[in-house]
């Protein structure tokens, strides 16, 4: 029940970032790994982004 309580949170969290927000943290992070995780990111805010356009 706690780690679920944990990945809702998480998920809200994301939710607050902007594509730009994303951006920004990708060119300052330190690794490939670290930029990895937030183009991902920067990605999936990007595809929500297209559903809500393509389903206007």
């Amino acid at each position: 029940m706690e780690k679920t309580n944990k990945q809702n949170n998480l998920y809200e969290q994301f939710l607050k970032y902007s594509y730009w927000d994303l951006k920004e943290l990708f060119k300052n992070a330190k690794t490939k790994e670290e930029q990895d995780f937030y183009i991902t990111l920067s990605n999936l805010v990007l595809q929500k982004e297209q559903k809500r356009i393509i389903g206007e």
